[in-house]
């Protein structure tokens, strides 16, 4: 790969020795991770994509703009955020809430320094994602998000990552959760920059016992092109919980990949897909069940206009020493256009005896004879699709037990489904 020589040269520039030595393991392996691209992205042409249209090293400047940056403010929807422009971290910019550390690696001291490098990129994909293996080599200053034991933020914390300058923009965090603590996160991108660009965003977490984590995600890249990973390692008795609503973005890859380490943990896993126009939105997930008597419960349902096309691969392992696991997935697709397509694929490996597992898609049609009863009790055509569309994505919004996030993102999906009346 021509792009490996340059990555060396980056690599080599890392002043920090156990951070270099990390990057220098992901460079030795970044031709396998180039490999798997062809049958881990087969419907998805991300990489061919991004390659011819931009510059993946070129470096960016930390600034942003007054008038950006009240632009943002405008639509920040609670107490607590934090903001993040072309990769770089904004504390002056952004209100932390107490009780929460929020820092970038360059501020930790020696003893987080040493907590951080043991789980730096432990569980995460940077060795099986070429993606994955770029961001962790370029990204710039990973920001720690850390919540103390026993701590719980009732008020959930916005973080808005802004695509303002430049082209290609890399994103990390990794997220703290000690033992009995309880945090909820709305992730945001925002696209402010009127060209294409790329944003790659890699999220590491780790759950301590009896931690609760919700996850929230609303996406919407316009025809700009976006790669996102989110990587979970739970102990024993925590708890997570994920809500992703996606609405546009030439292609849009999201891979999600939960490890379930200990007894008794519990996830569960909701995403909504709105697609219209040429877009392209890749959901890859993988639950690993290591342990027993642990839970995952996977739904994602799509909507697909236009030229828009779907790709859903979900992957539950089921490992021998996890009995008692109960482990559920479901992908619903709506096809809106004849030039409209899903391809889905979902996946259980089991070596466990005594488990419950089941998994399941389908893709289809509007119901042609529900649109006949709703229009035979003097409802339009048009307002009986709108109907059934709503009801098609409740079922996931009524998960949602936040009243406060379940207004927003049913208020999203609302707006969203509108633009499907002339399909």
């Amino acid at each position: 790969m021509n792009i490996t020589k340059d990555l060396k040269k980056l690599v080599s520039k890392e002043e920090d020795i156990n951070l270099k030595n990390k990057k220098t393991d992901i460079l030795d392996s970044l031709d396998l991770t180039y490999s798997l691209q062809k049958e881990e992205y087969k419907y998805t042409p991300l990489l061919k994509n991004v390659e011819k249209k931009f510059d993946l090293l070129k470096e960016n400047k930390d600034q942003i703009s007054q008038k950006s940056y009240e632009e943002v403010i405008k639509i920040v929807n609670s107490k607590f955020y934090l903001i993040s422009v072309d990769g770089y971290f904004k504390s002056e910019l952004s209100n932390i809430p107490p009780k929460i550390k929020i820092k970038k690696y360059s501020e930790l001291d020696r003893e987080e320094k040493y907590t951080f490098e043991n789980m730096y990129q432990k569980h995460d994909d940077s060795k099986s994602d070429f993606f994955s293996s770029l961001n962790s080599i370029i990204h710039e200053d990973c920001l720690t998000i850390s919540v103390d034991s026993n701590t719980a933020l009732r008020e959930h914390i916005t973080i808005i990552n802004i695509n303002e300058n430049y082209d290609v923009n890399n994103y990390r965090k990794m997220i703290f959760c000690d033992k009995g603590s309880e945090i909820s996160i709305f992730e945001r991108f925002i696209d402010l920059k009127s060209d294409e660009n790329f944003s790659s965003s890699v999220t590491e977490i780790y759950q301590a016992e009896n931690s609760i984590l919700n996850y929230y995600s609303a996406q919407d890249f316009k025809e700009n092109y976006h790669y996102n990973s989110v990587n979970v390692f739970q102990k024993r008795d925590s708890v997570s919980n994920f809500f992703t609503v996606s609405f546009s973005g030439s292609i849009v890859r999201n891979n999600l990949n939960i490890c379930l380490y200990d007894k008794s943990c519990y996830t569960n896993m909701y995403g909504f897909y709105a697609m219209n126009d040429k877009s392209l939105i890749d959901n890859h997930t993988s639950v690993d069940h290591v342990d027993e008597n642990s839970l995952s419960n996977e739904h994602y349902k799509g909507i697909m206009g236009g030229r828009s096309n779907g790709v859903f691969n979900g992957k539950i392992f089921v490992r021998k020493k996890a009995q008692k696991t109960n482990a559920f997935q479901s992908n619903n697709n709506i096809i809106l256009s004849d030039k409209s397509k899903v391809n889905t694929k979902p996946q259980l490996e089991i070596w466990a005896d005594d488990v419950k597992c089941s998994h399941g898609c389908t893709v289809g049609q509007m119901d042609d004879d529900a649109i006949f009863y709703l229009m035979s009790r003097g409802i339009s055509r048009k307002d009986s699709i709108s109907l059934l569309l709503s009801a098609f994505s409740s079922e996931i919004i009524e998960k949602i037990t936040d009243e406060k996030m379940k207004s927003l993102f049913t208020e999203l999906i609302k707006k969203q489904l509108e633009k499907f009346n002339d399909e």
